[in-house]
C-alpha cells in the first residue's frame, strides 16, 4: 500500500529573485534591495536576527536582519 504524504505547506512568502529576501505575498517591492522581481520557486530559509554578530550572516554575506531564501529558482543566491 503506498504511503500518503500530507501536502506540503509553504509559508505565505515569495522570494526576491535578486537578493533572495523573503517577503509577504502582497509585497510589490523587495524591502532589502528594491527589486520588483519575485518567485514562488525557492528553498530553505535563513533568519538573521543580529547581522553584526551572526556567523551565518557573515558566511552568506547578509548584512541586515530579515528572512532570506537559500536557493531561488534552483540557484544558490549569491549576495
Amino acid at each position: 500500500m503506498p504511503s500518503r504524504r500530507p501536502p506540503s505547506r509553504r509559508p505565505p512568502l515569495k522570494a526576491c529573485r535578486r537578493c533572495g529576501g523573503l517577503v509577504d505575498r502582497e509585497a510589490r517591492v523587495c524591502p532589502y534591495c528594491g527589486s520588483a522581481e519575485f518567485t514562488d520557486n525557492w528553498e530553505g530559509m535563513i533568519i538573521i536576527l543580529d547581522s553584526e554578530n551572526s556567523v551565518i550572516a557573515k558566511e552568506t554575506n547578509i548584512n541586515r536582519e530579515g528572512m532570506f531564501a537559500i536557493k531561488v529558482a534552483g540557484r544558490i543566491v549569491k549576495r
